[in-house]
């Protein structure tokens, strides 16, 4: 079994990626960072220097690459369904969780992140605010349309979370005995 996590930035993904893999004994990646290491530079940097569509190259290379693995939690960056073909794979490849907040929540932990600043670059040159509302406005259909299962991160622990995806996981495999 896979399960991808997707969602805009700062939704909680790689936070409750690791609790629920370290949860259910399963492998967990990130493909963010494994377009970092694989690059050898932070996606800053790789943007800076290359583009956003070198990015999302790299980003769905990484996705390919790890479609076959089993018993792994993966998540997603929050543009790698702005690929029609990534949305096909991941729907296809393991089970898609959708963790989504309120924009009021995602700008708070986005300009409490250490990472926001040092490796998550400006999506549009407008300001966050501006960029946030535009981009979940544009992709949560999206979202929507690709997950299985959907959680709202805005008022819970991630601990609460992953209990909540857990008990649904358990619903998921009581419906396919």
């Amino acid at each position: 079994m896979k399960i991808f996590l997707i969602g805009y930035r700062c939704t909680g993904k790689t936070t409750i990626g690791k609790i629920l893999a370290h949860r259910l004994g399963f492998d967990f990646f990130d493909t963010d960072q494994l377009v970092e290491q694989n690059a050898g530079s932070n996606i800053l940097q790789i943007v800076e220097k290359y583009g956003w569509d070198k990015f999302r190259l790299l980003e769905k290379q990484i996705l390919f690459n790890i479609k076959s693995c089993e018993n792994a939690v993966i998540a997603t960056g929050g543009g790698i369904l702005t690929d029609h073909e990534n949305q096909g794979l991941i729907k296809k490849s393991g089970l898609c969780i959708w963790l989504f907040a309120d924009i009021k929540t995602i700008l708070f932990r986005l300009n409490n992140d250490n990472k926001t600043k040092k490796s998550r670059p400006s999506l549009t040159n407008k300001d966050l605010l501006k960029e946030t509302h535009e981009l979940v406005r544009q992709r949560n259909p999206i979202y929507e349309k690709t997950a299985q299962i959907r959680i709202d991160t805005s008022f819970h622990t991630p601990e609460e979370i992953v209990n909540i995806i857990d008990g649904r996981l358990k619903d998921v495999r009581q419906q396919f005995r």
